[in-house]
């Protein structure tokens, strides 16, 4: 099977993103999306646009290598539970500050994308789209695995429902120990900060994502960061059906829900822009991420 990208178009990429880096000019990068530690850029190569989702560096060859496995292994338990999953490939390159896993695929048009998709419909026009989110997420939840479940890790190419996000594999081993090592990509914040999310939040974190109520919560007032959150109060009452929750979710309990995860990221993402600042004016260094805008997380 021919790949979705050779490793010079990638290296070359990678190294676009080291000048940006270094001089602070984005200029040459095309960024598609931030996550709260990654980064997603397009790629044009001969064979189609590229989504290359760059995950913060690993520490060892070994671990990098072990996220590879993993994800392979997440896309095909996704599978089985009749997730269809976005062709994706894990190159590894080897940098200075650790080792490179990119989770690339191709790039899909914006408007299938779940946020775009739904934007300027009416909570009836969206109902449909959401149960069927709503029915997979249900049917691939487990003690031992979970999806991202946002609706900005879907898209609806006309009764296609496909899946985005494999970078980060929420899989567990039977005693619900994280096969995945969170800590590799916490390591992009500041110590400080990254002591408290690893000892205090990561597990309640990666918890939610594990238990449908979690993942129903999540979902819907994650609609408010993306500008939808008119929409949702009138499609509690099918996350209360499809997933069966006892007792029921209320607008009240999603909006409390939303707004400490929006609480919480929103703290992260101000202690990264300060440990920006220090780099930038007292270290005088390069600082080795680039952070996402501000993001308006109540809509």
């Amino acid at each position: 099977m021919t790949s979705l990208v050779t490793t010079s178009e990638i290296e070359a990429l990678e190294q676009r993103l080291d000048e940006a880096l270094r001089t602070g000019d984005t200029t040459n990068l095309d960024v598609i999306g931030y996550g709260e530690v990654t980064l997603a850029v397009k790629l044009a190569t001969p064979k189609g646009d590229l989504a290359c989702k760059r995950l913060v560096p690993f520490s060892t060859r070994d671990a990098a290598e072990h996220t590879a496995a993993l994800i392979a292994s997440y896309i095909e338990q996704l599978t089985a539970c009749g997730v269809d999953v976005v062709e994706t490939e894990t190159p590894i390159l080897e940098r200075p500050d650790g080792h490179v896993v990119y989770c690339v695929q191709p790039l899909l048009t914006p408007e299938t994308l779940g946020p775009d998709f739904l934007r300027g419909k009416t909570a009836e026009e969206a109902a449909p789209h959401v149960r069927r989110i709503f029915e997979l997420i249900r049917a691939s939840v487990t003690p031992s695995l979970a999806p991202d479940g946002q609706l900005s890790n879907w898209a609806i190419e006309g009764e296609r429902l496909r899946y985005l996000d494999v970078g980060t594999p929420f899989l567990r081993d039977e005693a619900g120990n994280d096969l995945f090592d969170f800590t590799e990509q916490t390591r992009a914040l500041p110590g400080p900060v990254r002591l408290i999310v690893n000892r205090l939040l990561l597990r309640g974190i990666l918890d939610n994502y594990h238990c449908v109520r979690g993942q129903a919560l999540d979902f819907l007032g994650n609609l408010i960061k993306e500008g939808l959150g008119e929409i949702f109060p009138p499609l509690i009452p099918i996350a209360n059906e499809v997933f069966a929750l006892t007792p029921e979710i209320t607008e009240q309990e999603v909006r409390a829900h939303y707004k400490s995860d929006a609480q919480t990221y929103a703290f992260v993402q101000v202690a990264r822009r300060t440990d920006r600042w220090v780099y930038q004016n007292i270290l005088r260094r390069p600082y080795r991420y680039l952070l996402p805008p501000k993001i308006d997380r109540y809509g």
